[in-house]
């Protein structure tokens, strides 16, 4: 169970290969590419709703599981927040490359800037704080990109 509670919290073992510090990002780009595959959210709202739904509460429990087997607090080669935070920030959102970039590009920021709410979420304990801060960067990235395809 062990092996398997880290090859889901790596991001797939992803992360494991990362330069430090960029788990994040890395972690990042396997949420893009599960964003890619999996069924359009304007297209499937409940398949999309179910899987993010799921996601985030094995993430809370994969998470905390993973965190324990590293035995450091949030440790950086913990990416599945950062996959799900991802896919939170693409629900609603087209499937067009230039919103994948930037959308991509905005939750990078609010993920690690960590403005106050997100900091304050961060503090939370154990898969808790891992995954609620980056589900609420993700949450303020998809209202922005809403809000920028709104206008353009």
């Amino acid at each position: 169970m062990n092996k398997v509670v880290k090859f889901l919290a790596t991001g797939f073992g992803v992360s494991n290969f990362a330069p430090h510090p960029g788990e994040g990002t890395v972690g990042t780009l396997v949420g893009v590419l599960i964003f890619v595959v999996w069924p359009d959210s304007r297209l499937h709202p409940v398949a999309y709703w179910l899987f993010l739904v799921f996601g985030i509460a094995a993430g809370i429990y994969i998470s905390a599981a993973a965190e324990k087997s590293f035995a450091q607090k949030d440790c950086p080669r913990i990416v599945i927040d950062e996959i799900m935070g991802f896919i939170v920030a693409m629900t609603f959102l087209p499937k067009s490359f230039w919103v994948i970039v930037a959308a991509f590009v905005i939750f990078r920021i609010f993920d690690g800037i960590k403005i106050k709410p997100i900091s304050a979420l961060e503090r939370l304990p154990g898969g808790v704080g891992i995954m609620a801060d980056d589900v609420l960067a993700g949450i303020f990235a998809n209202v922005i990109m809403h809000i920028v395809l709104l206008f353009f």
